[in-house]
């Protein structure tokens, strides 16, 4: 008599499946300049809020740490500090974070850098702005490469205010796969009070056009997240452009604020796949 041998069952590991839906949190945060310890205070009340309100990943502006100008430059030593404090605010709270942009010395050139902190507080990439604006070109060293990397999320790319203008990059970062591109801003304008309606019309007009193409001909969620409220340097003063946003090439505009006034935004966002589309 014959008798088989005893198969033991075999544990199935079911393959990981990305997310369908992202709940996103933008941040239009308004900065206080040169004080670095009460912009993190405050940036720490948005991330719990956000956390309550279920997003799983939180952006904050570009310069939210420090502020824009002098300011920018003015905290080199402390970056490091920065970054381990939103690494450990990750990890606290549970959530992924863009924690906007700082400066960043390296190898002594300076560059204006965005990271993106995975919710166990490990840096999954980071960016060193490209498209420089005027202001910036006198200390800031433009960074030479796109940034795309992998996330909970799926392929994201990192992008930083003025870059916004420019489509090569988005196309170098649609070859890499990149299907959510996050983009913290710093997009203000100067003018006499009596036309600041006026320009504002404009600047709404030229965010709103840039965000809606630049998700659309790349097919990649974006999300815009610009600072609020205004700044007054040597008697000039710059006023945000604000309107954060999330657009999508499906669905346009998913959510926007619809001013310069500081505001979270929460949306939900059917997240794009491009999964096989490069041989992945």
């Amino acid at each position: 008599m014959s008798v088989s041998p005893t198969t033991a069952p075999v544990a199935s590991i079911a393959p990981f499946v990305p997310p369908t839906d992202l709940r996103i949190a933008l941040v239009q945060f308004q900065i206080t300049v040169g004080k670095p310890k009460e912009n993190l205070r405050r940036m720490e009340e948005f991330i719990a809020k956000a956390v309550a309100q279920g997003a799983q990943l939180v952006v904050f502006p570009e310069d939210a740490v420090t502020g824009p100008l002098a300011a920018q430059t003015g905290f080199l030593g402390s970056a490091p500090a920065f970054l381990a404090h939103f690494q450990t605010l990750a990890l606290r709270h549970a959530i992924d974070i863009v924690p906007g942009t700082w400066a960043v010395e390296e190898g002594g050139l300076i560059y204006n850098t965005a990271h993106y902190i995975n919710k166990d507080g490990t840096v999954a990439g980071s960016y060193r702005k490209i498209n420089l604006w005027e202001t910036e070109k006198l200390t800031i060293t433009p960074g030479t490469h796109a940034s795309v990397f992998p996330t909970a999320f799926g392929r994201v790319g990192l992008t930083i205010c003025w870059d916004l203008s420019f489509p090569p990059l988005f196309t170098a970062m649609n070859a890499q796969g990149a299907e959510l591109v996050i983009s913290p801003t710093y997009w203000s304008f100067t003018t006499p009070p009596e036309g600041v309606a006026d320009v504002m019309e404009d600047e709404v007009l030229l965010i709103d056009s840039l965000c809606t193409a630049r998700a659309f001909e790349n097919n990649i969620v974006f999300a815009y997240c610009n600072a609020a409220g205004s700044l007054e340097t040597d008697g000039v003063k710059a006023v945000l452009s604000g309107h954060s946003q999330v657009t999508h090439p499906a669905l346009k505009v998913v959510a926007k604020v619809e001013s310069n006034n500081e505001e979270m935004l929460v949306a939900d966002v059917p997240l794009i796949s491009k999964v096989g589309a490069l041989g992945a």
